[in-house]
């Protein structure tokens, strides 16, 4: 009896600890995809905020040489560690595949790729 009592608060903990991964991860998902759509790209972003601020030419000019700036000096700081970060990307992707189903394979290789494309849209603008 013990055992099995065992089993079901193991299994109740196990379900529990999925539905908070699951769960945080579709609100990422869902925040991500709203921050998108509210923000565009990077171009976007900056001129709503130019926008929303009131900015003239001048201080636009500012607000680019300041972003470009911040953008460079984050590339730089993350460059060292960039390939430990997309390999723990590659191994949880890897582990999500094999989750699913041949189709739902198709369909998150297709997502991957989407999302890929748009990164490089992104790093183009």
């Amino acid at each position: 009896m013990r055992r099995t009592n065992g089993y079901a608060v193991a299994f109740f903990i196990a379900a529990l600890l999925a539905g908070a991964a699951i769960g945080a991860a579709a609100d990422r998902a869902i925040l991500r995809e709203r921050m998108q759509r509210e923000w565009g790209d990077a171009r976007a972003m900056r001129a709503r905020l130019a926008d929303d601020l009131g900015m003239d030419a001048s201080q636009r000019a500012q607000l680019d040489s300041i972003l470009d700036d911040r953008n460079r000096q984050v590339d730089s700081l993350m460059a060292p560690v960039r390939p430990q970060l997309d390999s723990v990307g590659a191994a949880a992707r890897q582990r999500i595949r094999q989750l699913l189903t041949p189709e739902q394979q198709a369909t998150y290789d297709q997502i991957q790729r989407e999302r890929e494309e748009a990164r490089r849209q992104e790093k183009r603008q």
